[in-house]
């Protein structure tokens, strides 16, 4: 195509060997402690279960994963992955023999971090095939964030659903403000950190004060295509179809956090209908499944969780009427758990970039999505965003990311000068991956 695509080409992808980097970090540290706690979930649901047979089995599990973190640790080379009836086995081998002779600790760290696929172990057993290994930690976590989740829904009901003043008395201003401010919500959600964001009524965002606190809750965006995001929606906002597609990324805190975008789009107009993208099957540490849908709001309506519970009635009942009028779905594609970057989506997913092409806007939350946006790789902190996507940049796909920075790569920062101030406040380009700072990009793929 152009010159973008062969420059991303160019540019090299983040290796575990790579000094300094969270990649590193990732492989040595993080990798082994996924793998043991998986280890320890195993032995607490199978003595819990206290069935015979799931316990015998259960052993044989742990001791694969035992296996799997001895390799790690003694940096053993990756092995071809065993056929266990998942599509994606063969894609993954091809792309391991095309590396060629790679270990743990010098691959490249998307490779890698996809490759480590515990599902296989499970999709070979018998009476552990559907087990969420981390559903525990998924729970368990978001009843952590009881005053946050309820601090939301009665701010959302108040301001959004049921405000003192119409919304078509609001004044454009105050509708821009709103919309920067449940972006932020969104965002931030993936940091589970609420602690930036403004808390502002209604009233305050009619008038200037509204404006200034938005403006000091962003200073640590540091590409802010917000402006850019309003300006297509309400450039659009005439269009019939306005689906946004949302390719999710934690469970828990941070998807109640993407339920409540997701209401707030359709409340505001912006959008039409919301398409959620969940994983196929239990991935990393917290990734959305379809079953997280329903065991969120489960959760919800616990009263043991939740005891101030006026406005959250109120929001579940109304998230449950956008679920049960097909107004929000929920869909998986198996192209989301495969080892490529999106880069390669035009020809490994053509139903699922085709689809996207006739999204009105397409939200990617998180790092991960964002590490398979820009293939994971070392471009300078100043290319563009746009350049960044290779062939998606110029695909038609209205593309958001919202992503906190957890990682080594970054772009979208608009000069040399702010890269230079953003190292001296964040020492050793701490920036990029301490989870403070982060990016709201946007393309609209011309």
């Amino acid at each position: 195509m152009h010159s973008t695509i062969n420059r991303a080409d160019q540019i090299r992808e983040v290796w575990t060997s790579d000094e300094n980097t969270m990649a590193q970090q990732t492989a040595a540290s993080r990798w082994p402690k996924i793998v043991q706690g998986t280890i320890d979930d195993i032995g607490k649901t199978a003595t819990a279960a206290n069935e015979a047979q799931k316990l015998a089995e259960s052993v044989a599990i742990q001791n694969s994963l035992k296996e799997i973190k001895n390799d790690m640790e003694q940096n053993k080379p990756l092995q071809t992955l065993p056929e266990d009836g998942g599509t994606d086995i063969k894609e993954y081998n091809t792309q391991l023999a095309v590396l060629g002779q790679c270990s743990w600790l010098n691959c490249p760290w998307l490779f890698g971090e996809c490759y480590l696929r515990i599902q296989t172990i499970f999709a070979m057993s018998t009476h552990w095939k559907k087990h969420d290994v981390f559903k525990r930690q998924k729970d368990s976590t978001f009843a952590n964030y009881r005053v946050a989740v309820e601090e939301l829904a009665s701010r959302y009901i108040q301001v959004i659903a049921e405000p003192d003043t119409p919304k078509e008395d609001m004044k454009e201003e105050a509708r821009k403000l709103l919309f920067t401010e449940m972006t932020e919500v969104a965002l931030w959600g993936n940091a589970t950190d609420l602690s930036l964001l403004s808390h502002l009524s209604l009233e305050d965002l009619q008038n200037l004060q509204g404006r200034e606190a938005i403006s000091k809750s962003q200073r640590n965006i540091v590409d802010n295509d917000t402006d850019d995001v309003w300006l297509y929606l309400t450039r659009k906002s005439a269009q019939k179809d306005r689906r946004v597609d949302i390719v999710l990324d934690n469970a828990g805190f941070e998807f109640f956090t993407d339920l409540l975008y997701a209401a707030y789009l359709l409340d505001s107009g912006l959008a039409s209908c919301v398409k959620f993208h969940t994983k196929d099957f239990p991935w990393f540490v917290s990734d959305v499944v379809p079953e997280d849908v329903a065991s969120l709001f489960d959760h919800l309506g616990s009263p043991s969780i939740f005891t101030n519970r006026q406005h959250l009635d109120q929001l579940v009942t109304r998230l449950n009427r956008f679920f049960d009028s097909g107004t929000i779905t929920v869909t998986s594609h198996p192209f989301w758990t495969t080892a490529y970057s999106f880069h390669e989506m035009p020809t490994k997913a053509q139903d699922l970039f085709e689809d996207l092409q006739a999204s009105y806007l397409v939200i990617f939350k998180g790092d991960l999505n964002y590490r398979k946006l820009t293939k994971d790789s070392l471009w300078p902190h100043t290319t563009s965003f746009r350049e960044a996507l290779g062939p998606l940049g110029e695909s038609r796909i209205k593309i958001l990311a919202l992503r906190t920075n957890k990682s080594d790569t970054c772009v979208g920062v608009d000069s040399q000068h702010k890269v230079d101030e953003l190292n001296k406040e964040a020492p050793g380009g701490t920036w990029v991956r301490n989870g403070k700072y982060a990016v709201v990009s946007f393309s609209e793929g011309q």
